[in-house]
């Protein structure tokens, strides 16, 4: 491929899934993280184009690339203890109704396990069970199962956290 097709492919690849990969980081870390992250992606598929090594599915393997990265990112944080509480929960209680449930269902998303946070956050952005399954390396009846019980332990989450929120 020459260096004009790889420009191409690369453009293909940025224009059709930035803004997917940018707002997967930006619901699990905030703006300017988003941005980082997004852009260290987007060097993944650069050098992956340039290196000739080019996946049969674009999405799930920059999807796949994030999940990852958002792990690494996650574990170097802990390490280090630099991670910071959310700024939603440090929100005057006194916030509208409509803050309250966004803020309900913001911490009842931060209370789930990782791997029920990962499913129901890429289940959000489109993918079917198969393209999450080749992701984490599971099959698509595992993925739906684990679905199926992520699903229900938010339910129950929020509805904790909506208890929680109810004035005395």
């Amino acid at each position: 491929m020459n260096a004009q097709k790889k420009n191409e492919a690369f453009d293909a690849v940025y224009d059709a899934l930035f803004p997917d990969v940018y707002a997967y980081f930006n619901v699990c870390f905030g703006a300017q993280e988003a941005e980082d992250l997004a852009q260290e992606i987007f060097l993944r598929v650069w050098r992956a184009i340039q290196d000739g090594k080019t996946p049969d599915n674009w999405r799930a393997w920059v999807f796949r690339c994030a999940v990852n990265l958002k792990n690494d990112f996650l574990r170097r944080a802990y390490a280090s203890r630099e991670t910071q509480p959310l700024d939603e929960a440090q929100q005057d209680l006194s916030a509208a109704p409509d803050d309250m449930t966004r803020l309900a269902v913001q911490r009842a998303f931060a209370a789930l396990p990782k791997d029920c946070a990962d499913l129901l956050t890429l289940k959000s952005f489109g993918f079917k069970s198969e393209e999450i399954g080749t992701m984490l390396g599971v099959t698509a009846s595992a993925v739906r199962t684990r679905l199926q019980k992520a699903k229900g332990l938010f339910s129950e989450y929020l509805e904790r956290e909506a208890k929680t929120d109810e004035p005395a």
